[in-house]
């Protein structure tokens, strides 16, 4: 199998197997939250962040050095351990400070959920290495399957909880439970155990590679989700709850219309390194489809976010309507960033990544500190507007990954980002002609014409780039396509 037609079949495989993955955590939530108030979803939000901020930074780096040397034993052994030592401070620290966190957000209940989790930060180890290996093997259907699993596992394992009435403890348990599957089952497909520790050579070197992109995972992991804990400290913890689902079906959007192809970006920069033309025209197709992807489903999305919410929610979070809606404008930045960190790995160009990450972690936790007290609305659409003017200042992480001109891969994100705002604004006007009909009915309509719309600028603006994307798609999944169509 050939490196594009291995690509595109994990990205299919895993893009089906996350959709059913995340249909099925959808599901779960919803009925979740028809149980658990916003306050507790507030509490369980911020201790979620702070102990996923020890997480990322212990594993930061290991998937990567995996991914950037197939095969090879020692870097493995160097990666598990390396980041086994990182979690076990960093799990120690977590119980330490959590009743301090207690006490700062006023929610005793944070203690508990620090202290819990801090036991996830230790088992998610076990799964990193096992993973990666799967993926340089561009395995991704039984990646997806194990991430199916995880979540059935732990929504099984929260829902009596929840009707028991114990909020938290069904949302904490839920993420324990699904980690341990996931542990498990990576290990036994993957035939991997954990090795004997290495050499002290070994150690240093893999902590030397992994230092850098530990702190941009630090970094990164404040610009993506964890900066709700700042908002904890400039919110009620309610409004901390509604501004965390409204930020949750954005990280869902992400995971459907993105990971799947992010997955196959580092073993793809890495395999095509030492050949520049080829390197640019992978990334510029990957870009190019990225970019298609992301805006296509921020367009519905962020079209059917009140239809969307209300189904699945009921009326009490109605308030993470508008805010989803806002937020997903922010899918010009998720898309530009998902391929800079991965093209400057490839590159061994670490530190750039970290550096870049700072920038841009810092700029996000001052918009956050700054509108967080006007309200929910004005801090998404705060964030919204950071986003859009971060593509600017991530430009140049790209040319130094490339080392070639990068206007023309910018140009790719402008037309749709223009069909996005198109299909949002018929959205919006065919939704207010029939607001007072079923919510169901909304759904459907609202979804109709952001498609339509979609795609009719796409069509209109450049129907050969349309039907080049559609044609080396079928290619590398299926085989050739009939010849192109006239209207070309």
């Amino acid at each position: 199998m050939n490196l594009a037609r291995g690509a595109a079949r994990g990205a299919a495989w895993s893009f089906a197997t996350v959709l059913f993955e995340r249909g099925f955590g959808f599901l779960i939530l919803g009925i979740l939250l028809r149980t658990i108030p916003a306050s507790t979803v507030g509490v369980v939000a911020i201790g979620s962040a702070l102990a996923d901020l020890a997480r990322m930074v212990a594993l930061g780096g290991a998937a990567e050095q995996v991914q950037a040397a197939p095969g090879d034993n020692a870097v493995e052994a160097g990666a598990f351990w390396s980041q086994l030592l990182a979690a076990l401070v960093l799990g120690c620290a977590l119980l330490a400070v959590a009743p301090a966190m207690g006490r700062l957000y006023h929610a005793p209940a944070m203690g508990f959920v620090l202290q819990t989790l801090a036991l996830n930060v230790f088992l998610t180890c076990f799964l990193v290495v096992p993973s990666a290996r799967l993926e340089n093997q561009f395995r991704f259907r039984a990646i997806g399957l194990m991430a199916l699993g995880s979540t059935i596992t732990g929504g099984l394992v929260a829902l009596p909880f929840a009707y028991a009435g114990a909020g938290v403890d069904a949302l904490v348990y839920q993420r324990l439970a699904g980690t341990v599957f996931y542990a498990i089952t990576a290990c036994w497909v993957a035939r991997w155990v954990p090795p004997w520790p290495p050499g002290w050579r070994v150690l240093r070197n893999s902590f030397r590679f992994s230092l850098p992109l530990m702190q941009a995972a630090l970094i990164d992991y404040f610009s993506i989700t964890g900066y709700v804990a700042l908002i904890g400290l400039r919110m009620a913890i309610t409004d901390v709850g509604q501004f965390r689902i409204a930020q949750r079906l954005l990280e869902v959007l992400q995971e459907v219309a993105f990971t799947p192809a992010r997955k196959v970006f580092l073993p793809v920069f890495v395999a095509v390194r030492t050949d520049p033309a080829r390197h640019y025209e992978a990334v510029r197709k990957l870009l190019d489809l990225l970019s298609v992807t992301m805006f296509f489903s921020a367009a519905i999305a962020g079209a059917v976010a009140k239809p969307l919410i209300l189904l699945m929610f009921g009326p009490r979070w109605a308030q993470a309507a508008p805010v989803f809606a806002v937020l997903t404008l922010m899918a010009p930045v998720i898309a530009f960033y998902g391929v800079i960190n991965p093209l400057l790995t490839a590159a061994g160009r670490t530190k750039l990544v970290w550096r870049f990450a700072l920038g841009n972690a810092a700029i996000i936790l001052l918009t956050v500190w700054l509108a967080a007290p006007a309200g929910l609305t004005a801090l998404a659409c705060a964030l919204a507007g950071r986003g859009v003017l971060s593509v600017l200042m991530l430009a140049p992480a790209l040319k130094a990954g490339l080392r070639q001109p990068v206007k023309p891969l910018l140009r790719l994100l402008l037309l749709p980002f223009i069909a996005l705002l198109a299909a949002r604004v018929l959205s919006y006007a065919a939704l207010a002609e029939i607001s007072g009909d079923s919510l169901a009915w909304q759904l459907l309509i609202g979804i109709a014409v952001a498609v339509a719309g979609f795609a009719g600028v796409m069509l209109l603006g450049a129907p050969k780039r349309v039907w080049v994307m559609t044609r080396q798609l079928h290619q590398a999944l299926l085989g050739p396509l009939p010849v192109e169509p006239t209207f070309l």
